[in-house]
């Protein structure tokens, strides 16, 4: 033991030092554009758990009086703060303004309303009537295209689709996208165009949509950006790299078609973002942009998002990390509620229907006036 321990020491101090780097490199990768770099960026979807790892592993070090490498850790948490806070937060709902009106929204990447638990019963469909008792007063789907159409939607009663119906009379979407927003209050779907062209539906992965609220205007963007498309098999091999030896088995195919697939969606993502910067910049109406945001916070394509002066509702109103995502063991927060304008939120709650591979948000926004705001 007087021999092996050194040894032993020395390795995880090493291990840690390691952990430490690619907590940092997760922290920053969204400064990296996956354009040219896309690397970091497969980093930062892992950084709560690297943060959590290395919060951890420090608390070890300096326990037992290992200060250097105990300190080198504290250091990383500190450095890493900024991105963390956003993927981590450490907040707490809010309380309603005085005189404010609110609304609530929940988003929800809804699977074609299939039911992942119970996918032969036929009698029910525990996602539309999640969403009739939702109380939400703005519903915005992804992966939904036609509700009535009984190939897509094969266990939906028509009496329980006609409920709905009721108590969301207004209702918008293109019957060539998978984007779908329910509302208690009128709305209209806006056609898209950036720089004089229209954008094929089938290249832009977002609609836009206005609503009026008790006589306020809300500009709202329903979003479902580009997925990976793993395969089952890839995604069997990310599951599978939790130990040295899955890892030196998967590492040739995620050098493969794994990390080109990575890489595309990173850009993917990126130009949509470009074009929701675009389509909103300049409107002086509050605007929401919400859904299946299918990335982090901290990535490259999230700080476009902060650095045109949107905010995150869940990183200002929730304590500590959610996965939305809930399958595969890939426990991502990639489903993003985004605001900007005359508003405050009030708080997101993730919920925790169990019928798609996404969990629904839930948030609670407050109109403000806009001598209130800080842009």
């Amino acid at each position: 033991m007087i021999i092996i321990s050194p040894i032993i020491r020395l390795v995880c101090k090493i291990l840690s030092f390691i952990l430490y780097l690619c907590t940092l490199v997760a922290a920053f990768g969204g400064y990296c554009n996956p354009e040219y770099f896309a690397l970091p960026s497969v980093f930062t979807l892992m950084l709560p758990w690297l943060g959590m790892a290395t919060f951890f592993v420090t608390l070890i070090w300096l326990f037992t009086r290992n200060w250097i490498t105990g300190i080198a850790g504290a250091f990383t948490l500190v450095a890493s703060w900024g991105t963390l806070g956003d993927a981590a937060p450490l907040s707490f709902p809010k309380s309603v303004p005085d005189g404010a009106q609110t609304f609530t929204l929940l988003t929800f990447n809804c699977l074609h309303l299939n039911d992942l638990k119970n996918p032969t019963d036929l009698s029910d469909n525990r996602a539309v009537r999640f969403l009739l008792h939702s109380g939400a007063d703005i519903i915005c789907l992804q992966e939904l295209i036609n509700i009535e159409d009984p190939v897509e939607v094969a266990n939906l009663p028509e009496s329980l689709r006609d409920s709905l119906y009721a108590a969301y009379p207004y209702r918008a979407g293109d019957r060539k996208m998978d984007l779908k927003v329910y509302s208690k209050y009128p709305l209209e779907m806006i056609p898209f165009a950036t720089n004089g062209r229209r954008v094929d539906a089938y290249q832009r992965k977002f609609a836009r949509f206005v609503l009026k609220i008790r006589g306020r205007k809300l500009n709202l963007i329903n979003m479902h950006l580009a997925s990976y498309n793993l395969t089952s098999d890839e995604r069997e091999v990310m599951t599978e790299m939790t130990s040295v030896k899955g890892i030196k088995e998967s590492m040739s195919e995620f050098k493969g078609s794994i990390f080109g697939k990575l890489k595309q969606s990173f850009r993917n993502r990126s130009d949509n973002i470009d074009d929701i910067i675009e389509l909103t910049r300049g409107s002086a109406a509050p605007v929401i942009v919400c859904g299946d945001f299918n990335d982090v916070a901290g990535s490259w394509s999230y700080r476009k998002m902060r650095e045109a002066g949107f905010h995150d509702a869940f990183s200002e109103t929730v304590f500590g990390p959610r996965h939305t995502f809930n399958q595969h063991l890939m426990l991502f927060h990639i489903d993003q509620i985004f605001y900007r304008g005359p508003l405050e939120a009030l708080s997101v709650k993730r919920l925790s229907l169990n019928t798609s591979d996404h969990y629904p948000l839930i948030a609670e926004f407050a109109f403000l006036p806009d001598d209130l705001m800080d842009y």
